[in-house]
């Protein structure tokens, strides 16, 4: 059976989704965190989210991870769980809006890292486009003030080279297993690690104490920021390079500044709009230079079929 070509703006629409569902639940991150702790709010969120991952798939992911390697799909995992568990710990520390901006960094860092790990050749054709796109994340998130870079800064600054890896070996791992499977054992590796530094690192004594706003808030960061949002990525990939998504996912912060305004009145100024409709527009820009670069390139291939990145249209 030949290679399905598939309708790009489908997965597109999937990280802006995405990035929609994160704008969302970084703000009310931070109003749970009245009376929870980072690592207590990851323990029931991503307990949750495995829970929901195995009702529903747990046969196929089992028979799945049976015959996988160890290797396909811990790094990616890894990865995720070090990147949320780091941007908690961000938003407890610094604005929303900062975090925002941090954790788009992996439009700079996924194409060094594909570089290192998927041995792809860099595409210096984007160079200008990334340079831009961190001038218009500064301006969206440094509003009047300047930029300062304290503690939260730092573990968001940890958070977005992490995503960079996730995207990145979550790439790669898909060759070997689905969306599902991977997006469970990124759920699962992030629930263990984070009980683990809840144990460690908090009292379980506020566990009793947690109000009924902070439950809704970590239900609705496991069903959509966790469930929906890994099987959203982790399908995208499979059909949009590593290095586009990461470009696409700059949208999120744009999302977060409007809604940390509606919840927590954070502030954008003049320059932060201006710093938005810079990333919006180099976007759209990259995305139509990868869209033009795989028409070129099958045309020189005669593959009508040519999605790119070594992935076909169904992972092994």
């Amino acid at each position: 059976m030949g290679k399905i070509k598939p309708s790009k703006i489908k997965y597109v629409s999937y990280i802006m989704l995405q990035s929609v569902v994160y704008g969302v639940g970084n703000p009310l991150t931070k109003v749970a965190y009245e009376s929870i702790t980072p690592f207590w709010l990851l323990t029931f969120r991503f307990s949750i989210a495995l829970f929901i991952f195995f009702v529903f798939f747990g046969k196929s992911v089992i028979a799945q991870l049976k015959t996988a390697k160890f290797s396909q799909y811990f790094p990616a995992s890894l990865c995720m769980a070090l990147a949320y568990i780091t941007c908690n710990l961000a938003l407890n520390w610094t604005s929303a809006t900062n975090v925002g901006f941090l954790m788009s960094l992996p439009v700079i860092f996924t194409p060094l890292l594909g570089i290192v790990i998927l041995r792809q050749k860099y595409d210096f054709r984007y160079l200008p486009l990334q340079i831009i796109v961190i001038i218009g994340l500064y301006l969206l998130c440094s509003n009047e003030g300047g930029f300062t870079l304290n503690k939260g800064d730092v573990f968001a600054l940890i958070t977005a080279l992490a995503l960079s890896g996730s995207l990145v070996f979550g790439k790669k791992s898909l060759e070997s297993l689905d969306a599902i499977t991977i997006s469970a054992t990124q759920a699962g590796v992030t629930a263990f690690m984070s009980i683990i530094c809840a144990l460690v690192f908090d009292d379980f004594n506020i566990v009793p104490n947690i109000s009924p706003a902070a439950w809704g808030v970590i239900v609705y960061l496991a069903l959509t920021c966790t469930c929906l949002a890994y099987v959203l990525q982790n399908s995208a990939l499979v059909y949009l390079s590593s290095n586009t998504v990461s470009m696409l996912q700059c949208t999120q912060p744009i999302l977060t500044a409007i809604c940390s305004f509606i919840v927590l009145r954070e502030t954008m100024s003049f320059r932060g709009i201006l710093g938005g409709l810079i990333i919006i527009g180099s976007i759209l820009v990259a995305n139509l230079l990868e869209t033009n670069g795989k028409s070129h390139q099958a045309t020189k291939t005669g593959d009508k079929d040519y999605i790119g990145d070594g992935i076909t249209a169904t992972p092994k």
